[in-house]
């Protein structure tokens, strides 16, 4: 376009004789070009030099014989050739590595997580008692949904108590933490008076049916809309409800306060990973050498022991290398303030992704009405994750490369990255460690409530104490775990991040 561009423009000046002056020009060459403030051997030197860089984009992009050279050119994973037999997601990133070259963790992450065929998210329960690899907060214990459900009202009174509004879930699982929320917030709301709708975010058919199951009755069948694609059902507390596959299908109806929830939902996105090297940033790719004794850190053992044995979850076929060249993404962090003054050796990880949900979140809010409340394990520090992508396979950390489509895929939450966007358009409070959040709702005060009732029930007791020392102790997921919320601009400060219930 710019070749076009510049040639037509200097055809436009071919019949200009040397050394006529433009209107407030100096001199025109002979072939038409103004020198400016240049002269001619300085404008020559620049003219090789765009060529120089020209040529070298053009030969990146086309590439040549090498494959391996043309890292990171497709923006999407490549479609399965028809004459290829493949059976499994291994043979599949296999294929398409030997066919395209490595690609970008994203990609590999992505089609581990969500490939239609053989994603992990998409041909099953992963929140299973028998069979999932994990248990989330609110799988622990009802009381942790109850005091999202309390947090959700009080932020309600300050607003005015809105009379219609919305309640959407990114990644709701199987509905166990809209279920507690919307039964804590009920309680209280149904008696001052509101018209609700529940959305949730969710592809997988698996989970949509779960989620049906927590809330809704067999009274109320889920129906599917042809036209608008969607599903739809009444809530146990007449509320309707609606499933839709991507966040892109929320509207923004007026007069309508959206109430967002997103828990555990960022650290399952897929990253890119960057090392700093003294040419610049080069971007971390997945290639497949079979049977690779993988390099990706494995937490240690209890037993001493148990650490000699070689773990057979090591000998992956993918593991990561550091592409030679600059990629496409090799930008994102180059044009960062944030990563400018990072050493040579440095490592970090960008998830791209992020960003854009927690702008459709942040879009749903009004001026003066809605909040986002997220919760996930990650950090809230000046810099992002080095290297925390881990594979989770029957509630074990493995190789994030081992079993592809098999195996869970997470990450730590960069909370810094996203108070830094939202912070752009409302106001951001946290992250706060969510022992102290819990807390700081009345937490214990409800634990004493169970433990009293159940006075004479030792072995409720210890289930109820279990539960709690789980959600809140430091040592498990108290402090790894955090809370952020954003809410329009000027609001008050909500409870939980320094506000009180008043």
């Amino acid at each position: 376009m710019f070749l076009r561009r510049f040639s037509r423009s200097a055809r436009r000046l071919q019949n200009i004789p040397k050394g006529v002056k433009g209107e407030d020009g100096p001199p025109v060459d002979a072939n038409g070009l103004y020198w400016g403030k240049f002269t001619k051997e300085e404008y020559e030197e620049a003219k090789k030099s765009v060529a120089e860089q020209i040529k070298r984009l053009e030969q990146s992009i086309k590439g040549d014989t090498n494959v391996r050279e043309n890292l990171g050119q497709m923006p999407q994973f490549p479609m399965r050739d028809a004459n290829v037999n493949v059976s499994s997601l291994p043979e599949l990133l296999a294929q398409t590595i030997k066919t395209t070259g490595p690609i970008s963790l994203s990609a590999f992450m992505r089609q581990c997580l969500t490939h239609p065929e053989y994603g992990y998210y998409t041909t099953r329960d992963p929140l299973d008692t028998a069979t999932g690899d994990f248990v989330t907060s609110p799988e622990i214990s009802s009381m942790f949904g109850e005091m999202i459900g309390m947090w959700l009202f009080t932020v309600w009174q300050q607003q005015g108590s809105p009379k219609k509004i919305r309640l959407v879930e990114f990644g709701p699982g199987k509905g166990t933490l809209m279920h507690d929320l919307v039964t804590s917030f009920y309680k209280f709301a149904s008696k001052v008076g509101v018209e609700a709708e529940i959305v949730m975010i969710e592809a997988s058919p698996v989970l949509r049916q779960k989620q049906w199951m927590a809330l809704c009755t067999e009274d109320n069948a889920m129906v599917h809309d042809d036209a608008n694609n969607w599903d739809s059902s009444v809530t146990k507390w007449g509320w309707p409800i609606k499933w839709v596959n991507t966040e892109k299908e929320i509207d923004h109806a007026d007069g309508v306060a959206n109430y967002v929830f997103a828990h555990e939902f960022f650290d399952a996105l897929p990253i890119k990973s960057f090392e700093r090297t003294e040419d610049g940033w080069r971007e971390f790719v997945v290639e497949h050498t079979p049977s690779v004794d993988n390099t990706q850190p494995k937490l240690e053992s209890a037993s001493p022991a148990e650490n000699e044995k070689h773990d057979p979850l090591l000998d992956t076929e993918f593991h990561l290398t550091v592409s030679p060249k600059e990629t496409p993404s090799s930008l994102i962090p180059k044009f960062s303030s944030r990563f400018k003054d990072l050493p040579v050796g440095s490592r970090i990880e960008i998830c791209t992704d992020a960003e854009l949900y927690l702008m459709k979140m942040v879009q749903l809010l009004t001026p003066t009405t809605g909040a986002v409340l997220l919760m996930d394990y990650g950090i809230d520090t000046d810099l992002p994750p080095e290297n925390s992508l881990r594979g989770i396979y029957q509630h074990k950390f493995v190789s994030p490369f081992a079993k592809p489509g098999d195996v869970d895929l997470s990450v730590d939450v960069d909370f810094r990255a996203l108070k830094l966007l939202g912070e752009k358009h409302c106001d951001v409070y946290g992250a706060v460690t969510q022992g102290d959040w819990l807390h700081t709702l009345g937490l214990g005060y409800r634990v004493q409530q169970l433990l009293d009732r159940n006075q004479e029930k030792p072995e409720v007791q210890d289930v109820i104490y279990g539960a709690y020392r789980r959600l809140t102790d430091p040592e498990q997921m108290g402090k790894a775990y955090k809370f952020m919320a954003m809410l329009p601009s000027g609001s008050k400060t909500p409870v939980g991040f320094g506000g009180s219930y008043e």
